[in-house]
C-alpha cells in the first residue's frame, strides 16, 4: 500500500539526500581512522568513528523504508535528519563537514515535512 507521504517525485529526492547522508557517514568513518591511529585525538576519532556508524546504520535503514514504500518511511526519515542535523555539531571543526552534514540534514527535514505541491 503506498502511503501518501511517498509520492514518486518524493520518494527520488529522499533517497537522493539519503544516499548523500550515507556518503557524509562513510567520510566520517574514513576521516577518524586517522584521529584514532594518531596520537593526539584517539578520543575524538572514537567519537567521529561511533556518530558515522550511527548515522549510516539511520540512513540506510530510512532508505530501505523509502524503497520499500514502508509506513514507518517518514518517522526513520525525520529520525535520520534530526540525527544529521544532532551529530554535525562535534564535526564542525572538521573540514566543513559538520556544516555539510547541517545542510543535508536541514534538506531532509525541508523535503519531509514540505507539502507536495498539486499541478493543476
Amino acid at each position: 500500500m503506498r502511503d501518501e507521504f511517498l509520492t514518486p517525485s518524493r520518494a527520488k529526492s529522499l533517497r537522493r539526500l539519503l544516499v548523500v547522508v550515507l556518503g557524509f557517514a562513510a567520510v566520517m568513518v574514513v576521516v577518524s581512522v586517522p584521529l584514532i591511529l594518531g596520537d593526539d585525538y584517539v578520543r575524538f576519532g572514537f567519537i567521529v568513528l561511533g556518530l558515522g556508524l550511527c548515522l549510516a546504520a539511520s540512513a540506510w535503514r530510512a532508505r530501505a523504508a523509502v524503497l520499500a514504500e514502508s509506513p514507518g518511511a517518514r518517522r526513520l526519515v525525520i529520525l535520520t535528519a534530526v540525527l544529521t542535523l544532532l551529530f554535525s555539531v562535534p564535526l564542525i571543526g572538521l573540514f566543513y563537514l559538520g556544516l555539510l552534514t547541517a545542510i543535508t540534514g536541514v534538506g531532509l527535514l525541508f523535503v519531509t515535512l514540505s507539502q507536495e505541491r498539486v499541478a493543476p
